[in-house]
């Protein structure tokens, strides 16, 4: 079954539990995947549905850091929950230390400036981290 498909089995499911919260990110979710399929006239491809999705969750941790910032706690929760939402569509994601070690890979491999590292990243395991840390991390090891 494509993400696509699951989303709005979910979508269904959630509307027969009435999970409001869950409901309401779903259907933002199908919204930015119509939307895209829209503005390209094409149906989405999984690449892109998934990469739809990482765009949704990086949105979602820049209204987080906000929400931090200013104390709203339910906003804070809201976006949480909201963010493991959409990476249980996205799948397993490389932690800190696995992200660190494939960045130090390489490095040790010969790359020397962040945009060889990060396309190497891109290639390789698209979709499986967040690019912010990743940034930072090489950053911090090229120092």
């Amino acid at each position: 079954m494509t993400l696509k498909a699951q989303i709005q089995e979910d979508i269904k499911t959630a509307m027969k539990a009435r999970e409001k919260e869950r409901l309401d990110t779903l259907r933002g979710l199908m919204s930015e995947i119509k939307k895209r399929e829209i503005d390209t006239r094409t149906e989405l491809t999984e690449d892109q549905v998934k990469d739809t999705l990482q765009k949704e969750t990086k949105k979602r941790r820049d209204a987080l850091e906000f929400a931090e910032k200013a104390g709203r706690a339910e906003l804070v929760q809201q976006n949480e929950q909201e963010i493991a939402l959409i990476q249980g569509y996205l799948g397993k994601q490389l932690t800190e230390d696995e992200l660190r070690a494939l960045i130090q890979q390489e490095i040790d491999g010969g790359a020397d400036s962040i945009g060889p590292i990060m396309g190497k990243l891109n290639k390789d395991y698209k979709g499986q981290f967040d690019g912010k840390t990743a940034s930072g991390i090489v950053k911090e090891l090229l120092g």
